[in-house]
């Protein structure tokens, strides 16, 4: 395992926008954009933190020539001292596809809920169009079946290869919208498809678009999610695509976490350029599988809340730990983790931080590590004091909007509850420490997520003062 010492620096302000994230599930961010566009509250299932923390593309380090996956670990004021609250970020990349005519080719099976609800407010036409770019992105040796599914699962075109395309066209302008949802049919169609064809070495992938929840056929989630992982066993992965309002959110949400994919959610023209345009070759292209994250704090950093639903404690309370699903190219991602400094603050602390990863590339486990090493723990030679005021801006931001979209997630918790005040409280009080831990309104990263903090606060308003005397 390679360690690089983080060697902390101040930043300046940077005013230009990051792009936002390939690789990364686009769920929580989208779902809770449109909810607020629309005037309606979410509920608890409808806010991922780790979604809205990572929805934008990071400014982190890429990998080194020859690695799969660079990590970094800093914190927001690498001079703090004791007693101080700060911000730790672990960052990690993966490098950029880059000329992708030089990967291997792939298989993937696209499964289409065609129940009659996807005739509703022009869902299927925008799937069809989503679908021709994202056929359009495939190489002619890549290859690709059409399964659709309504009360009964049926594949429209059979694993072939996608050559020059017209075939899949075809099938695609054909899907017609009627019926009910048998979303376990189609699943295990899809799957077939993919484990019956002689698919060699290829990536195998199934992508799942449904707008709705399972209504015929085997309808129980427990069983629909244990099935389609079963299917997919450690070889194929799946990618889910919610489309409008009806979604069994939380089942969407474990297919894909059983099978390391992605959950995305569709809500506009923005979203269908991000998840079959801009993703289409990332999501093609897996770097690191059964990803394992693991961060070891001194005892001089207490972890007091941390900012990613899939963290957890580890052995003791200075180790962390997350399972991340598979990595594509061109993949960035932070999980940020609020800390109190204990008495020698940040002057003698080491961070570690390391990844455990099957790679794609080499077919192998491997890993790759990073650290934090206060100036006191630095080697001979390199030791110089930081700066008790020196900010790193960009860890700053994030936090910024892990504060806001934490506070998104407890709002919409207590609107579960129909405790009006409390969510409005709770939403009010992360704005403000937002705003506080990052007063600039120049960042559009940053930007959007307060412009979804403020419109549910709009409609939060109406319901607390409607219920203020009740």
């Amino acid at each position: 395992m390679r360690l690089s010492p983080h060697l902390p620096v101040p930043l300046v302000l940077l005013l230009a926008t990051a792009a936002a994230q390939d690789g990364g599930s686009s769920f929580g961010h989208a779902r809770a954009r449109e909810l607020a566009e629309l005037g309606r509250l979410p509920s608890a299932r409808d806010v991922v933190v780790r979604d809205l923390v990572n929805y934008h593309r990071h400014r982190l380090p890429l990998p080194a020539a020859g690695e799969d996956v660079a990590l970094d670990v800093r914190f927001d004021r690498p001079g703090a001292r004791a007693g101080d609250e700060v911000w730790l970020q672990i960052g990690y990349t993966t490098g950029t596809l880059g000329d992708r005519s030089l990967a291997p080719p792939c298989a993937v099976a696209i499964v289409v809920d065609t129940s009659g609800s996807m005739a509703e407010a022009g869902k299927l036409t925008a799937v069809q169009a989503g679908l021709r770019a994202f056929a359009d992105r495939l190489r002619p040796d890549d290859e690709v079946a059409l399964v659709c599914f309504a009360t009964e699962a049926r594949v429209i075109a059979g694993m072939r290869r996608r050559g020059d395309g017209r075939w899949l066209l075809d099938a695609i302008e054909g899907l017609r919208a009627e019926g009910s949802t048998n979303l376990h049919a189609g699943l295990m169609l899809g799957l077939d498809e993919l484990t019956r064809a002689d698919t060699g070495s290829r990536t195998r992938r199934a992508i799942v678009l449904t707008d709705g929840i399972a209504n015929t056929g085997v309808t129980d989630p427990a069983r629909i999610v244990g099935d389609a992982t079963a299917r997919a066993e450690t070889t194929i992965d799946i990618s889910t695509i919610g489309v409008g309002q009806d979604l069994d959110v939380p089942t969407l949400q474990h297919i894909a976490d059983g099978a390391r994919g992605l959950f995305h959610f569709v809500a506009d023209s923005a979203d269908v350029q991000k998840v079959f345009v801009s993703e289409a070759e990332a999501l093609l292209a897996p770097v690191a599988r059964r990803v394992r994250l693991q961060v070891t704090l001194p005892d001089e950093v207490e972890p007091l809340q941390w900012y990613d639903e899939r963290v957890r404690a580890g052995a003791t309370a200075r180790e962390l730990r997350a399972d991340l699903p598979d990595l594509n190219a061109g993949a960035t991602g932070v999980v940020v983790v609020r800390c109190r400094l204990g008495d020698r603050g940040l002057d003698t602390a080491v961070v570690r931080a390391a990844m455990t990863f099957e790679s794609a590339a080499a077919r192998r486990e491997t890993s790759v590590g990073s650290m934090f090493a206060g100036w006191r723990a630095m080697p001979r030679g390199l030791a110089l004091a930081p700066s008790t005021d020196a900010i790193d801006l960009e860890v700053r931001k994030n936090a910024a909007i892990a504060v806001l979209s934490r506070g998104l997630a407890d709002m919409a918790a207590s609107c579960d509850a129909r405790r009006w005040a409390d969510a409005d409280r709770a939403l009010q009080r992360a704005v403000d420490d937002a705003r506080r831990l990052f007063p600039s309104t120049d960042d559009a990263d940053l930007q959007r997520v307060r412009e979804i903090a403020d419109g549910h606060a709009r409609t939060l308003r109406r319901y607390v003062d409607r219920f203020r005397d009740i």
